[in-house]
């Protein structure tokens, strides 16, 4: 139990970390266009709430979010997820006539256990995955030049 809660508390570190690189990162964008318009890369007009919008969007640690979002749903759905399989198990284990070769806690009721929560885990990245890369903004480079463009 209490290797849980460690899990847990690992997890909400993580997450307090996550929170700190967005934070620095919302802070830092202010000095980067304040610099990118001294060096002469961006004209003096753009607007700081809107260029920090973009660099977030571009530079923000969305990927890093979104390992820590599935990693934060499998360690908190892992216990429930087990226990639904096992009431599903246990259903069908009394449908088919109690045979003890599919008893909890024999060999193929484990590995069964273990290929749910892969595919479980698998269908979970996909997902995020899939997520990710359709609403992948623009980096900072293509950021700078569209801005160029539209304030030029």
């Amino acid at each position: 139990m209490w290797l849980y809660f460690l899990l847990l508390f690992a997890i909400l570190a993580w997450g307090a970390h996550l929170g700190w690189r967005w934070k620095q990162t919302r802070e830092f964008a202010p000095q980067l266009l304040a610099l990118r318009q001294q060096s002469g890369e961006l004209p003096p007009g753009i607007d700081e709430k809107e260029f920090t919008d973009l660099y977030l969007r571009a530079e923000g640690p969305r990927a890093a979010t979104y390992i820590y979002v599935c990693a934060a749903l499998l360690t908190l759905g892992l216990a429930p997820l087990i226990a639904v399989f096992n009431m599903i198990w246990d259903t069908f284990w009394q449908l088919s006539g109690t045979s003890p070769v599919f008893e909890r806690g024999t060999l193929i009721h484990t590995f069964s256990t273990f290929l749910a929560f892969m595919g479980v885990t698998v269908l979970l990245l996909a997902a995020a995955l899939r997520r990710y890369y359709t609403l992948t903004p623009p980096n900072l480079r293509q950021v700078i030049r569209n801005l160029k463009e539209a304030y030029s």
